[in-house]
């Protein structure tokens, strides 16, 4: 496949930069567009590959001539990638959503940005539409989008399309829609996420596909690789409810019907099923094929969809959908259709006529699928408590927050934690550590109110979710889960549980949906640290004072401020307070008024060198004593003869790996608590 896009209109063009292979399995692509008197960079690539995309970049354009970068997404490495680029002549502006902008800019970043949402969602130079920005709901990142290119035709799909990348395999087009299903699955909680931008996109004429990861799609291919993706089916079953303006929970039969016409479709043509309900009270659209309109409703569209099947096809149609009405019979209690009541006996019959051989097929047939639909589920639950994770409890929040709040009714969150958890790890293992999590979680079930969801918290905690409550109702079932907890026999040793609440009616409600979440998970989180710090059965709520509260102090001493900037998050983000000196006497005077517990200084620094520093402290009664970690780019034998003569207590070469970093300086912090 072709690694570039032919010129289209006289001299603008698309250039494909890649692809850097990230591991065995997967392949990074960045893009550099030329529109008019614009150079504008799609993506910026992870850490690892990011020389390559600069070397690869220098062939076409420097980087001083970038106008633009179109940021659709952003990974851990976003911010470091974005600063090397500024120090290498980057000075264009970022065009991405104000979610993705406050994330870089809560890392002290000067950066210029336009958002998409102010531009409503297009890019327009000298009167010519340059991008349309198409957003997408889970993708599998929140806040994700994608960027059409009207001139060109051309769709930059972020995630959607992406592939798995294989570098010693040229495509087949069959190659490329297993390796775009082995992405997907592996990445997205459901294809039901997939469908809303598939639908969106498929309005434009699209010539080229560009994704950010594996292989690109050309014109020949993308009927194909398009209709292929509208058929993937790696149902969570998220959307078998929806609620009605009282909050009662109703069975969501229309996108059933979806899953089962999905499903009909892995064995009979679109044109089959949709000659089969031509003159029904169903209607359905061709492209996504799916139901479109009905005069039914409820459970009278379920029976009706299944006895029109019956009618139209007979018993084989019928045969092939019993599975899955079998599992959302189980799994969901959805009651099943008159016609497998009616028919049972004539179904048994019919399958035990089957041969064996066929039998044993549909099994295994029925296994993979299975599997498929189970990998996905697998993604939204904790495999320790096989709860549901945040990030599913985050998409359900946002429906529940979008619906008109119930007069006299507040939602309540309460975030349960155990106190003594780091100790049973460290003195028993985490395979004790993991149970004590798992019984944690099975105490709070016990006496959990009717009204009242349990999911797992990204961390060790546990998140109790009250979907219409009072505040004195949270308040006692905070009491009830933290004595619950601490009378259980269950633990290997005695637990108590600190526990933080807070209730919707804290939030302000003007700010829009995201940041209401982050709101509620910021002042949750900051609550649960203050509970734990306080000590043993704490309940921290609305009415408690919070402090800041640090794990540690350390010292950064560089002259290099991209370095700075990086330890300054990384060791902000473990909840360390961070003090940064440019040189020696600047760093001799913070010593000298603050606790410092951990030093951490660059061999080299301009005036005074970092061995002159550790010499100053050595001859000190107060400070000789402080943990003194060393980097450099230099680090050869003589600098670590001159380190261990100065009684340096570590020496690193940059660039640094951040969690080998943090591991020594909680070691040395906690030697320092134990002196």
């Amino acid at each position: 496949m072709n690694n570039s896009h032919e010129k289209i209109l006289n001299t603008d063009y698309i250039n494909h930069l890649g692809s850097f292979i990230i591991d065995h399995t997967h392949a990074y692509n960045n893009y550099l567009v030329h529109f008019n008197d614009l150079f504008i960079l799609i993506d910026v690539p992870p850490i690892q590959v990011l020389e390559s995309f600069k070397s690869h970049l220098s062939k076409h354009v420097e980087l001083s001539s970038i106008t633009h970068l179109v940021l659709q997404q952003i990974n851990a490495s976003t911010y470091h990638v974005l600063c090397d680029l500024v120090k290498h002549g980057f000075q264009g502006k970022i065009v991405t959503n104000k979610y993705y902008a406050q994330q870089i800019r809560n890392s002290n970043a000067t950066f210029e940005f336009e958002y998409i949402d102010d531009l409503n969602n297009q890019f327009v130079h000298q009167n010519q539409i340059v991008f349309k920005f198409i957003p997408m709901i889970f993708l599998p990142f929140p806040e994700m989008f994608m960027t059409f290119m009207p001139s060109f035709l051309a769709l930059f799909s972020s995630t959607l399309f992406s592939s798995d990348y294989d570098n010693d395999v040229s495509p087949s087009i069959n190659h490329i829609k297993s390796s775009i299903f082995a992405y997907h699955k592996n990445n997205m909680p459901s294809s039901m996420y997939i469908q809303r931008p598939l639908k969106i996109v498929h309005e434009f004429n699209i010539q080229m596909i560009f994704p950010s990861m594996g292989y690109l799609i050309s014109k020949q291919i993308i009927d194909s690789i398009f209709a292929y993706e509208l058929l993937l089916d790696f149902y969570n079953n998220y959307q078998v409810f929806t609620y009605d303006q009282e909050g009662e929970k109703c069975i969501n039969y229309r996108e059933i019907i979806n899953h089962m016409i999905n499903h009909l479709q892995k064995t009979y043509s679109k044109i089959e099923i949709l000659n089969t309900f031509i003159g029904t009270p169903m209607s359905l659209q061709p492209d996504p094929l799916m139901l479109k309109k009905t005069t039914l409703d409820g459970y009278k569209l379920w029976h009706g969809f299944f006895e029109h099947i019956y009618v139209k096809k007979g018993i084989k149609w019928i045969t092939i959908l019993e599975p899955l009405v079998n599992r959302y019979f189980e799994e969901y209690g959805v009651g099943k259709p008159n016609v497998y009541l009616s028919k049972f006996v004539e179904m048994t019959m019919k399958s035990d006529s089957l041969s064996q051989i066929n039998l044993e097929l549909e099994q295994h047939i029925e296994e993979l699928r299975n599997e498929v639909e189970n990998t996905a589920d697998r993604f939204m639950r904790c495999p320790i408590t096989k709860l549901y994770n945040q990030d599913f409890f985050i998409q359900l929040l946002r429906s529940d927050l979008e619906k008109s709040k119930t007069e006299g009714k507040t939602k309540g969150f309460i975030l349960i934690q155990l106190d003594q958890l780091l100790d049973i790890n460290q003195q028993f293992g985490k395979e004790n550590g993991d149970e004590a999590i798992r019984n944690m979680t099975y105490e709070v079930q016990q006496i959990i109110r009717p009204d009242s969801l349990v999911f797992k918290q990204n961390g060790p905690g546990i998140i109790v979710y009250q979907e219409s409550t009072i505040p004195a109702n949270i308040q006692s079932s905070a009491l009830n889960f933290r004595n619950q907890i601490a009378d259980s026999n269950l633990f290997i040793n005695k637990v108590s549980a600190a526990v933080s609440t807070v209730d919707l009616d804290e939030i302000d409600l003007n700010l829009d949906t995201e940041q209401q979440i982050r709101a509620i998970f910021d002042l949750l989180n900051k609550r649960g640290l203050t509970a734990i710090k306080q000590g043993p059965g704490a309940i921290i709520d609305h009415t408690s004072v919070l402090h800041e509260i640090t794990d540690g102090s350390i010292l950064l001493v560089d002259e290099d401020e991209v370095n700075l900037n990086m330890l300054n998050r990384i060791f902000k983000r473990i909840n360390f307070d961070v003090r940064i000196a440019h040189g020696v006497a600047e760093a001799i005077e913070i010593i000298e008024k603050h606790t410092i517990d951990v030093i951490i200084s660059e061999i080299n620094l301009s005036k005074i060198d970092g061995f002159s520093l550790k010499q100053m402290l050595n001859e000190s009664k107060d400070f000789f004593n402080i943990p003194f970690i060393m980097v450099s780019h230099n680090k050869t034998l003589e600098n670590i003869k001159r380190g261990n003569l100065l009684n340096v207590n570590l020496m690193l070469e940059k660039p640094i790996i951040p969690d080998e970093l943090i591991g020594h300086v909680k070691r040395y912090k906690a030697w320092v608590n134990q002196q």
